[in-house]
């Protein structure tokens, strides 16, 4: 089986490689820069990330997805039977700070992605979206289903919204084969250090080495969310891909528990070995946020016979330990 997957070098990106070479994928993988394959594969660890030999065997493709020709040409190369769009903003923070750009890297990157297939990919390729949770309407009612009115309250999530929109009309109007994944929060070790989990494994460690005071910072620890591990997620998509004539087009991808933020913190003190001072930063507080956002996947369980197999707990203790196992830690802010 011919995989691209955009975003290669993304979180999700390279637990997904690592799941597709596993099964014996040819995989092709995009990334903004073209040495990208080689230099996560020298960043692996014992805990868990993807393998040197999965990421090296990757064939990497340099290309912007606000660039159709370079789309084109990846797609050209790679003839995939398989796509995986995860290129794009996936930090609501970055998204925040950049809401014009993110809006036209997932709205018309995607635009750009789906007509270079159209033009050049095998017609019955099957392309899934990584799409987000952000796109339904705050609300702490759960669970939350696919039919949930879309009513996104940040601009990450109106940009979601757009490429799931965007996704939905052209696979539709091309004749494409389009599935969106609505991600609700993954965790696991590679994740960006601005994301919550990865946040606290970062401070904790560096008090654990010596490396800072026993002070974490932290947001609102009283609300809850559906944590899924990274590789369920990745697995998840893999489903999704490989469904024959599925009955909907968007899908929850998520565990349909509900963690409260102050036990997700409690675990990496617990991996840590420390007990610091905790206080509330109010730049990390985002005020009027849904108490428990949680979804159901009872779509995707149906229609796949997808379930999780690794508990948040154990994502979260690899997760520290990738923090920790990270070479200068005591030298970052």
């Amino acid at each position: 089986m011919r995989s691209l997957v955009t975003g290669g070098n993304g979180f999700v990106g390279r637990h997904l490689i690592g799941l597709l070479r596993e099964a014996g994928d040819e995989v092709h993988a995009t990334t903004l820069d073209e040495v990208a394959g080689r230099r996560l594969a020298g960043s692996s660890s014992p805990t868990d990330e993807p393998s040197r030999a999965a990421l090296e065997a990757a064939a990497w493709h340099r290309a912007d997805v606000l660039d159709r020709e370079a789309l084109a040409r990846v797609v050209a190369a790679a003839r995939p039977e398989r796509v995986f769009h995860l290129a794009g903003f996936s930090s609501g923070a970055q998204a925040g700070a950049r809401a014009t750009e993110a809006l036209r890297v997932n709205a018309q990157g995607t635009l750009h992605l789906l007509e270079a297939l159209a033009e050049t990919a095998d017609p019955d390729a099957t392309v899934v979206v990584a799409g987000s949770a952000d796109v339904y309407e705050p609300r702490s009612d759960s669970p939350i289903e696919e039919d949930t009115p879309l009513g996104p309250a940040s601009p990450y999530g109106a940009s979601k919204a757009a490429q799931e929109l965007v996704a939905l009309a052209v696979g539709r109007s091309a004749g494409m084969d389009v599935r969106v994944a609505r991600l609700f929060p993954l965790v696991g070790p590679g994740q960006a250090e601005t994301f919550v989990v990865p946040s606290f494994c970062r401070q904790a460690a560096r008090i654990a080495e010596g490396g800072a005071e026993p002070l974490l910072r932290v947001g609102n620890l009283d609300v809850e969310r559906d944590f899924t591990d990274v590789r369920d997620g990745a697995s998840a998509l893999v489903a999704l891909a490989d469904l024959d004539a599925p009955r909907h087009r968007t899908y929850n991808v998520c565990s349909g528990e509900g963690v409260r933020i102050g036990t997700l913190l409690q675990w990496v003190l617990e991996e840590a070995g420390i007990d610091p001072r905790v206080e509330p930063d109010p730049e990390r507080v985002r005020p009027g946020e849904p108490r428990r956002v949680v979804g159901s996947p009872a779509r995707l369980r149906a229609e796949t016979g997808w379930r999780t197999e690794r508990d948040v707990r154990g994502a979260v203790a690899d997760t520290y330990r990738w923090v920790a196992s990270r070479p200068s830690l005591s030298a970052r802010p």
